[in-house]
């Protein structure tokens, strides 16, 4: 969330990001409860501190009966500490009835925007801002990914829409192969000092070639935790109510808090972390958006980067994350195009996002495969996640998480760029050394 002192120093710039962002948040109802609630805060400390100095004068005159305190003495006191408490019991129930609703507010507000972040109401304001290779030519017809994985016997969803429901696929033969083999290929990438080097010198960024840690986070998330990290996705999230605990809708649900409730020192960071997870989405209000195949499906694999920084590093780091996802879909030989997110089709945490696309000949069109979210401080306040700097100071970590692979989605994009006019799929070179020895091409059993 937002520094309540940052939104009241700049009440119209919170207000600006909210309109651009489509977000309905009350602004000026969130100051009025601040003012009231520190006003409150302030009268319960001064009360308290009246009921402490209350309690060493009973104390002091259980012990002066030898001084001949007076009956009329102990009974003024007692009186005072009636009213004390009786002020007490009230102001409490107003501040919690303040409390609940300034936080809800709060909690609506989203992070503030970057001055190169686009606006525009939703994905029509998205801008192209790099392309790299051209969408691949054909002299055949294309297939599909489904056409593909389901002549290939790589894909089912007909056995899935069984025993599971829509939005469930079998993966099957050669594409579990393809899977891990996408997965190590990350893994070693990442943990490559040679090639993290020579991403930022491709890049420019100013930041560490420190590597990333691999990890395999739980997928589950307790549902406090995941609404002070602002990854909460409401309708979409499943829910287990009763234990008060979600399945995650994205694999960095339960990375970004894994600092929670520390400080680290500034000479050791960044922290960098790839981590490998299922996760799972209801796919709510997408009613007949992308049914067939695997694109949107209610479970899927990812492998997805979270990075933690100081506050000076946090746009270099994201400059240097991107950098790592030109090269992971470079070595795959896919074209793809960056994207520059408007300000109606970012995250509630975003303070910039970057997205790639790469191109899917079966639907002749670029499609998200990637996308690189600059939070700064946002997610972090909740759960007092800290860092020391060089003089002491404790400050909020900055977080980055970025998408390596959605496995799915990467799935697609290699099936339908490396298909063959015979029905075959060729492998992607770099992946070759990762399939079982001499798989180079997926055919028809």
């Amino acid at each position: 969330m937002l520094d309540i002192k940052f939104i009241r120093e700049n009440a119209e710039k919170v207000k600006e990001s909210c309109k651009n962002r489509n977000m309905k948040c009350d602004i000026d109802r969130l100051l009025e409860l601040d003012e009231k609630r520190r006003n409150q805060m302030q009268t319960l400390e001064e009360l308290k501190a009246e009921k402490n100095k209350i309690n060493d004068e009973i104390k002091e005159l259980k012990l002066d009966k030898i001084k001949g305190a007076t009956i009329i003495t102990k009974g003024i006191v007692v009186q005072k500490a009636k009213k004390i408490k009786e002020k007490l019991e009230k102001i409490k129930p107003e501040l919690e009835e303040i409390n609940i609703e300034y936080e809800k507010i709060l909690y609506q507000i989203p992070n503030v925007y970057s001055e190169e972040t686009p606006v525009g109401p939703d994905e029509s304001g998205n801008k192209v801002i790099k392309k790299v290779g051209e969408p691949k030519v054909f002299d055949f017809e294309v297939k599909d990914h489904m056409q593909l994985g389901v002549s290939l016997d790589l894909i089912d969803v007909e056995k899935a829409a069984e025993v599971s429901g829509s939005r469930f696929y079998y993966l099957k033969n050669e594409a579990v192969f393809l899977q891990f083999a996408i997965a190590n290929f990350v893994f070693n990438t990442l943990a490559n000092e040679n090639i993290l080097k020579s991403i930022i010198e491709k890049t420019g960024a100013k930041v560490s070639s420190k590597l990333f840690v691999p990890i395999i986070p739980p997928v589950m998330i307790k549902d406090d935790v995941q609404k002070k990290i602002h990854r909460v996705f409401g309708e979409q999230t499943y829910c287990f109510g009763e234990d008060k605990i979600n399945l995650v809708a994205s694999a960095e649900h339960t990375l970004a808090p894994y600092h929670m409730n520390q400080v680290i020192d500034k000479k050791d960071l960044p922290f960098r972390y790839i981590g490998y997870s299922v996760a799972f989405r209801r796919e709510a209000g997408t009613y007949g958006k992308d049914m067939g195949g695997i694109l949107r499906t209610h479970q899927f694999d990812k492998l997805e980067m979270e990075s933690f920084t100081d506050s000076e590093s946090g746009e270099e780091e994201q400059k240097f994350i991107v950098g790592v996802q030109e090269y992971l879909v470079g070595q795959l030989g896919l074209s793809y195009q960056v994207m520059q997110i408007c300000t109606g089709d970012m995250g509630r945490p975003d303070y910039k996002q970057i997205d790639i696309e790469c191109w899917m000949p079966g639907q002749n069109k670029y499609r998200e495969t990637h996308t690189s979210d600059y939070m700064t401080d946002y997610q972090m306040r909740g759960i007092k996640s800290f860092y020391k700097d060089n003089d002491g100071n404790k400050k909020l970590l900055h977080t980055n998480d970025a998408t390596a692979f959605a496995i799915g989605r990467i799935l697609i994009a290699i099936l339908e760029n490396y298909q063959q006019a015979d029905g075959s799929v060729k492998i992607p070179e770099v992946l070759k050394k990762y399939m079982p020895e001499g798989m180079a091409v997926i055919k028809k059993k």
